[in-house]
């Protein structure tokens, strides 16, 4: 199901501009109008299968231009004159009229023939051929003038006869339901072009795009190049982490596989390294004493006299070892001189019996020697070692 509408919609401001210039007036006033007309297919979904389908023609007003007189763009046979009406559009194009306006005073809401006349010859001439036609008929309603009424009504020719189409004012509250509401922009005027081209390299580029969506375009793309960059890298060091964290594993595998093996295998400890040495100048030393001549103690710590060293390691004694010759004979020198010492008689009885009675207190480091006689006697302390220094 189908359905065709026609409605006229004008701004409050344009309204009231037409109101103010008819009652500032004397006479009769008659304009074109300018805007355009948009036509929009509404299809309303039912319970039924057939969808309810409305077509909707909207002319939409912005703007109005008053002409001097009346009758001055057509004669008195009805006639339209084109330049006269080029001269009263002066800046704006004849492709923005979609129709013209007449206020008469105290006159019944009905189209004139002259009036229907002209509109024919508008038709003609102009190429918006849906054009409208607005009456205006103020009336006074008191005697003394203080209260004015203002009738409109807009016709259009429609199945070959004239018939008025509701008129809509945008913003005197719009009671309509609507998700969006589209309002026409404003008709624009050569003024109006010239200016904005004149300005309009600064604000948009070589391809009709605003400068400041082409810079925020570029950041955009700098930012996406930054981020790709990021990203690979991120992908990079994710590339690395797993390849660490597989030979993190692999080490751990291999520590254990070594582990076990090594409990399997269990090898005996080395046996320490003899110092060959050490072990002869101890041999040489203390020939007599095979204690110094093992490595091995018991648990109590004595030495085990079955793993005494028994090898000779073959060591020339004189060229590696010149310090233990260097002791030997400063012991033999030693045993000689108290063996000549020892040679010498010894007469108790020539101390005094006083010294007998008092205690003899002799220094461990000094020799004890008697006047008058040519023996000597020496004593040592009983702590005095022997001990071989390297």
């Amino acid at each position: 199901m189908e359905e065709y509408s026609t409605t006229v919609r004008i701004s409050g401001f344009v309204l009231s501009s037409l109101m103010f210039q008819h009652l500032n007036s004397d006479s009769d006033v008659e304009g074109l109008f300018l805007g355009e007309s948009v036509g929009e297919e509404k299809s309303k979904i039912t319970d039924s299968q057939t969808d309810h389908i409305q077509f909707v023609h909207t002319i939409n007003v912005q703007k109005h231009i008053t002409c001097r007189r009346i009758h001055s763009f057509y004669n008195n046979a009805c006639e339209v004159d084109k330049e006269k009406i080029r001269q009263i559009l002066s800046n704006y194009r004849e492709e923005n009229v979609i129709g013209w306006y007449r206020q008469r005073r105290n006159t019944s809401q009905q189209m004139t023939l002259k009036e229907q006349l002209v509109h024919q010859n508008l038709r003609e001439l102009l190429p918006y051929q849906e054009l409208i036609f607005l009456l205006l008929t103020p009336s006074e309603v008191t005697l003394s003038g203080s209260t004015h009424r203002l009738e409109y009504t807009a016709f259009i020719w429609h199945g070959r006869q004239y018939s008025s189409i509701p008129i809509s004012i945008s913003n005197l509250g719009m009671l309509d339901q609507q998700d969006y509401w589209r309002a026409s922009a404003m008709c624009p005027s050569l003024n109006h072009c010239q200016a904005v081209k004149k300005h309009r390299a600064k604000f948009f580029s070589s391809d009709e795009d605003l400068r400041e969506v082409e810079k925020v375009n570029n950041m955009n793309e700098a930012l996406l190049e930054e981020m790709k960059a990021i990203e690979s890298s991120e992908r990079l060091v994710e590339k690395l982490q797993a390849e660490i964290t597989e030979l993190r594993e692999a080490i751990s595998k291999r520590k254990e596989k070594d582990q076990e093996t090594d409990t399997k295998e269990s090898p005996t400890p080395k046996e320490p390294k003899e110092n060959v040495l050490l072990c002869a100048a101890l041999k040489a030393l203390f020939p007599n004493m095979p204690s110094f001549q093992t490595q091995t103690l018991t648990v109590q710590g004595f030495s085990v006299l079955e793993m005494c060293c028994s090898t000779d390691h073959g060591i020339d004694i004189p060229t590696r070892l010149p310090l233990v010759l260097e002791y030997e004979h400063g012991m033999r020198k030693r045993k000689m001189s108290r063996g000549c010492r020892v040679k010498g008689k010894y007469h108790p009885t020539s101390i005094s019996h006083r010294n007998k009675r008092k205690p003899m207190t002799v220094d461990t480091n000094e020799s004890l020697s008697e006047s008058g006689t040519e023996e000597e006697v020496e004593i040592t302390s009983q702590f005095d070692r022997n001990s071989p220094v390297f």
